[in-house]
């Protein structure tokens, strides 16, 4: 309660203390209180929102008055003065004796009518000294009975100088709001509404406080924000001055950032003076951030008109952002919660998680509540964070839930929740901090009960470790896992638990093929194993882990893309995972081109469905393999760059190594040897087991190869590809197409005058050619026999070498093939036979981007008396034969089932072909694609 008393000081007239912007209506009050002093009471109730100048015009009143011989007695409601806080009224304060003491009240009468006459009497008493002055401030907040005397008296001392000066919060309402909408319906009191200052008051408040020049846009603008309230561009003004901004254009820019934080300033207080519901919806909006009426009614007890009338009440003082659901200013929101108690703060953000939950809400947004909690004390806290983790796609949300779980790892918990978080830890690190997973797992299986327990923590341990030096760990603890089933499960196990069963041992093939010391361990533990019917989804990712192990051992190509057909043969309802990957790269290895570009397709797109980075990485780097085995340097170049683009924006450039390998081979196709090399030492500056790799370390060794032997460099490139093959035969990988590096060694040692060694190599490379048995395989071991060879045999297999690439779909590699048979008999002067080679050299490599072969043909063309101009090349030769086909089809107007079915394919096979004729040929669909589709693309390619 603010009171204050004053009295006349004598008849000195001292000039009124004018608020800003309020000279006109000081003046209208000042007219009035003069009219009472010839003898006529008036009331005037001046009425307008928080902020508008209602408190600083009544004091401008109150201090002038008494100068004017005028007594002045004030009171100032405030918000809780009769709920049992304040036991005074306003007319005990007002009109008590100048006796009366404030610390000792009089007591109140009980009978009304009495209770009015006495107050009569006082104020007669206290006009017979002079004029008087009842000054009331936020009279909303005033005690009914007061206002009612008040009103009472008005009417008794209607001939009497007695001057009522009252004002009026409008956006709230108080126990006196209604007894002072009777005043002004009764015509006993006048009013005064204070609207927003306008643009000039505005400009000269900024002159006054900033100084000029005031630039118009500047004053238009803090018009706006401050929404004329004089209160509020006070403070904006004086933080500006503080802040040393001009009014100027460059102030405009700073003005909004400051106006953000003197909004937050004044929340507290605008809060003080709102009913009680007003400030509990504050507060539960504070919390939740944003919400609809209903969930801030759940949280803060209220109801939903009230609600509504309160979010009103907010948006109108700029706390709530315009707009629906409702959503608080950050700086608002932060000035709200500053002035909660921290454990009562804690109960809030519990009860909002709660409300959230019962209101079927993601688990991401309940989570949101809980990571802010010192503490996690109940089971639900982790299920909620289990699956905002899994529902995930910010990695700044997934941050902000670890944290919590680690958290809940201090917390009291069972074993069984203490594993639990132990996995989700480890779920949430596997992309950024594989170590921190495999730490986790390990963990969670030392707390796991039993090897049926165990067993999905083994799976998860497994995937973790892929291409980590923990692979033998996790292939050992699945091996340990794998035996505890068998013994626990029986010969005869139910279906469920065979299911599991084939889980694991899946999951330990796959772990052990990228790890040159696991797999010979895994190897042994397969031979025993039967081949699965591929009828259940664990039996299709043990056929695909065994696919994996043929290729890698260089059985026969049709035995391991069998399996790898059986484990793609159904979509799974999940997304796919590793499985799908893997079998596509054998099918890929096999030359199954259109089989491995489904399932790489599948795997991208399922990538980007549950936002797995790693796979997204891992199917571009694929898929531009596939694209360069093919000869479409340029699809293999555009794939490789966007999975090098998404694993250094993940920080998996060390996780999936793949990704700048394919980048280097594409680059080194367009002759571009230095950029690779720059690339693929990106490998082994990211760290990372790259040498503990099957896949990846192996197929570097080969890049890194060919970048030396373009830089000149053929003794570091023989060493480098010697190594390779040493490292593949420890490991026990026998497939020749994997890495080829014999075939380059064979060539570079050829040069280097040590052929007895080529052809050492290269006998041994065309045994496990033949025996993989792919065209492309068998061409590639011809080429390196002939590296060896000399005289009519030499011309033999390079001529047998071109005939078996011809009919694979391997358009680079047949290009460099020609080359070397038109070389070979430019040699022996059969320049005619030279040059129809030459010529199919440069048109191939022209196609397939392979520029700097295409140079080296054309100058032996030259030689050989033949001519070629430069060629014209169409978008549509770079379209393969199957591209090419699909493409006539779908712009004859055959439906993609349709053409599935006459060409024996998927028709997510035949999406995925269009979708890369659209992108080669720059086209946004069917009806824009060009015609000459039905024509062969120049020299056909048999096979492909």
């Amino acid at each position: 309660m603010a009171v204050t008393f004053e009295t006349a000081i004598g008849t000195q007239r001292v000039p009124p203390r004018i608020p800003p912007g309020r000279s006109t209506e000081l003046n209208t009050l000042l007219r009035q209180a003069a009219r009472t002093r010839a003898g006529a009471a008036r009331a005037v109730l001046v009425r307008g929102p928080a902020g508008m100048g209602r408190t600083s015009l009544l004091s401008a009143v109150a201090e002038h008055l008494p100068a004017e011989g005028v007594t002045v007695r004030r009171f100032g409601g405030r918000p809780g003065d009769n709920d049992g806080t304040a036991p005074r009224r306003a007319v005990d304060v007002l009109l008590a004796p100048h006796s009366a003491s404030l610390s000792d009240p009089a007591p109140v009468p009980a009978d009304a009518h009495a209770d009015r006459l006495r107050l009569h009497r006082h104020l007669l008493g206290l006009l017979s000294t002079g004029p008087l002055a009842l000054v009331v401030d936020d009279a909303q907040w005033c005690d009914e009975t007061s206002l009612r005397c008040l009103d009472f008296v008005l009417r008794r001392a209607a001939a009497r100088p007695l001057f009522v000066l009252l004002s009026q919060r409008t956006e709230c309402e108080g126990p006196g709001t209604p007894v002072l909408a009777e005043l002004l319906a009764h015509d006993r009191c006048a009013l005064l509404e204070l609207g927003p200052l306008d643009p000039s008051e505005t400009a000269r408040m900024i002159d006054r406080t900033l100084g000029g020049p005031v630039d118009d846009h500047f004053v238009r603008r803090c018009t706006e924000v401050s929404g004329g309230n004089p209160l509020v561009l006070g403070r904006l003004l004086a933080a500006l001055r503080g802040a040393g901004v001009r009014p100027d254009a460059a102030g405009l820019r700073r003005l909004g950032a400051v106006y953000e934080g003197i909004l937050a300033s004044m929340i507290p207080d605008f809060l003080a003076g709102q009913p009680r519901h007003v400030r509990r919806v504050a507060i539960a909006l504070a919390v939740l951030g944003r919400g609809e009426a209903d969930l801030l009614g759940a949280l803060c007890g209220v109801t939903g008109t009230r609600v509504e009338s309160a979010l009103g009440d907010l948006r109108r003082a700029e706390a709530v952002l315009p707009g629906a659901p409702a959503e608080m200013r950050d700086a608002v929101r932060e000035a709200v919660l500053g002035g909660i108690a921290a454990p009562t703060l804690q109960q809030l953000r519990i009860r909002a998680a709660r409300v959230l939950s019962d209101a079927g809400r993601p688990a991401t947004e309940v989570a949101g509540q809980l990571v802010l909690l010192d503490r996690l004390d109940e089971p639900w806290m982790l299920a909620v964070l289990r699956d905002a983790i899994a529902e995930s796609p910010s990695r700044a949300a997934t941050r902000a839930a670890v944290r919590c779980l680690r958290r809940a790892l201090e917390s009291r918990l069972t074993a069984a929740e203490r594993k639990d978080v132990h996995v989700e830890l480890a779920r949430a690190s596997v992309p950024t901090a594989p170590a921190t997973a495999l730490w986790h797992l390990r963990r969670a299986l030392t707390t796991a009960a039993g090897p049926r327990e165990q067993a999905p923590i083994a799976v998860e341990y497994g995937m973790a470790a892929l291409g980590t030096r923990c692979a033998p760990d996790a292939v050992r603890a699945l091996g340990h896992v794998l035996d505890g089933l068998t013994g626990e499960l029986g010969t005869d196990p139910a279906p469920a638990d065979r299911e599991l069963h084939t889980t694991v041992a899946s999951a330990l093939l796959v772990t052990a093929a990228n790890d040159r010391t696991a797999m010979s361990v895994a190897r042994e533990r397969a031979a025993t194993w039967p081949v699965p019917q591929g009828d259940s989804p664990a039996e299709r990712q043990l056929l695909s882990a065994l696919s994996t192990f043929a290729a890698l051992e260089g059985r026969p190509a049709d035995q391991a893309a069998a399996l790898a057909r059986r484990a793609l043969r159904v979509e799974e309802a999940a997304p796919a995972g590793w499985w799908v990957l893997a079998s596509s790269v054998v099918l890929s290895l096999a030359d199954a081109v259109d089989e491995a570009q489904a399932g790489l397709e599948r795997s991208l797109s399922n990538g980007q469905l549950c936002y797995a980075p790693w796979m997204q990485v891992a199917a571009l780097a694929g898929r531009s393999l596939t694209l360069h085995g093919t000869g479409d340097v340029t699809g293999a170049l555009h794939d490789a760059r966007a999975a090098v683009a998404l694993a250094e924006q993940t920080g998996m450039t060390g996780a999936v190594p793949m990704a700048h390998i394919a980048l280097g081979n594409a680059l080194l196709s367009q002759g571009e040897a230095e950029e690779a090399r720059t690339v693929l030492d990106r490998i082994a500056d990211a760290g990372g087991d790259l040498e503990g790799r099957i896949w990846e370390w192996h197929q570097y060794l080969y890049a890194r190869g060919r970048v030396q032997r373009e830089l000149g460099d053929l003794e570091g490139a023989l060493d480098t590809w010697q190594r390779c093959g040493r490292s593949l035969d420890e490991a026990g990988v026998a497939n020749p197409v994997l890495a080829p590096w014999w075939l380059p060694a064979a060539d570079t040692l050829v040069r280097l005058g040590r052929t007895a060694e080529a052809a050492a190599i290269a006998e041994e490379a065309q045994v496990r050619a033949r025996r993989w048995g792919t065209p492309r395989a068998v061409g590639l071991g011809l080429l390196a026999t002939a590296t060896a060879a000399r005289g009519r045999p030499r011309l033999q297999l390079l001529a047998e070498g071109v005939d078996a690439l011809a009919a694979s779909p391997a358009r680079l590699e047949l290009a460099k093939a020609e080359y070397l048979l038109g070389r070979e008999l430019l040699g022996r002067d059969d320049a005619r036979g030279a040059r129809s080679h030459l010529r199919r050299a440069i048109e191939l490599a022209t196609r397939c981007g392979y520029h700097v072969l295409a140079a080296l043909a054309r100058e032996l063309l030259v030689t050989a008396g033949g001519r070629m101009p430069q060629l014209a090349t169409s978008p549509l030769d770079s379209l393969t034969e199957s591209e090419r086909r699909v493409a006539a089809l779908a712009q004859g107007g055959v439906s993609n089932k349709k053409i599935a079915e006459a060409l024996f394919i998927t028709t997510r096979t035949v999406e995925m072909h269009l979708t890369n004729v659209y992108r080669k040929l720059a086209v946004r669909g069917r009806a824009d694609l060009p015609g000459g589709l039905g024509m062969g693309p120049g020299p056909a390619l048999p096979g492909h």
